[in-house]
């Protein structure tokens, strides 16, 4: 009798073993089926509002649609684009702000991207910063892109909004690994009243950006949200010294920044818990 009672616990013991194993296998299988067929064009449209302490309230409400790290090239083709320029329009925006990576390759990708990108609708702008694989791709052409989408490049400089009398600042800084960002000169003369928000493509910047000029807002990407999130853990690769940057909104040193988890891929092309990401950023008056 004490032999099939063991016999019986062995076989229930393997049964347990071989469900537990399939669950595991099967839950491994799923996982890398999204990683690399669902998430990486799954696009999240998400919808942050962001106070800005002293915002006339004539903007309070004004919608920005903030796109980063399209990544055109060898695993972003430009049919992913046109979909996301159609998300994009279809939130209604008021502005429309691109914090760089517009491409990984240079070359044929290039004309159909102008044709893409010249489709946003922003009828108080559509503005821009270049990041680092934009200066890698040849940072020439991609302002050549940029003109002929008619989009707006804000390197060291600015574009002033005017709203029934009352003004918004939105100026843009060179990428901080390629470039030389200087935020005087992109605030220089801003009277000292008027809202700011900076468009940088690498987050690290909040942490060695100047206290003066004030910036109100900055809005960023270059993560990707580093592609994969383990659930209920770490992202395990972030391209910045800085993770609470990693994704969304923090307090910096000097100003809230936003940063995006992008739209694009680079290296392995997988994004796992860790979509892609188009934010409608809708601006609130915090009195």
């Amino acid at each position: 009798m004490k032999s099939v009672v063991k016999a019986s616990e062995s076989k229930l013991t393997r049964r347990r073993f071989l469900v537990a194993y399939g669950g595991a296998a099967l839950t491994v299988g799923v996982g890398a089926i999204d990683a690399v067929a669902v998430e990486p064009r799954w696009v999240r449209v998400t919808y942050p509002d962001v106070a800005i302490r002293g915002l006339p309230a004539v903007w309070d409400g004004v919608r920005i649609a903030h796109l980063s790290d399209l990544h055109v090239g060898p695993v972003i083709d430009v049919e992913y684009v046109v979909r996301v320029v159609e998300l994009a329009n279809a939130a209604s925006p008021d502005l429309v702000v691109v914090t760089g990576d517009f491409v990984s390759e240079g070359g044929a990708t290039m004309a159909g991207l102008v044709d893409a990108l010249r489709a946003l609708r922003g009828p108080m702008g559509r503005l821009a910063v270049l990041g680092n694989h934009d200066y890698w791709s040849g940072a020439p052409a991609v302002r050549s892109l940029l003109a002929n989408a008619g989009i707006e490049e804000l390197t060291n400089k600015r574009r002033m909004l005017a709203r029934r009398g009352h003004g918004l600042c939105v100026a843009g800084v060179d990428d901080l690994w390629e470039g030389k960002p200087d935020l005087a000169a992109a605030l220089a003369g801003v009277p000292e009243a008027v809202p700011r928000i900076l468009l940088c493509h690498n987050p690290d910047y909040a942490e060695q950006m100047p206290h003066t000029p004030r910036v109100d807002l900055m809005l960023c990407g270059h993560t990707h949200g580093g592609q994969v999130k383990i659930p209920f853990g770490p992202r395990p690769r972030l391209p910045i010294r800085h993770r609470r940057y990693a994704a969304g909104l923090v307090e910096g040193p000097c100003c809230q920044v936003y940063t995006s988890c992008g739209l694009g891929m680079v290296g392995i092309p997988i994004r796992f818990n860790c979509r892609p990401e188009l934010a409608i950023v809708t601006l609130r008056r915090d009195a």
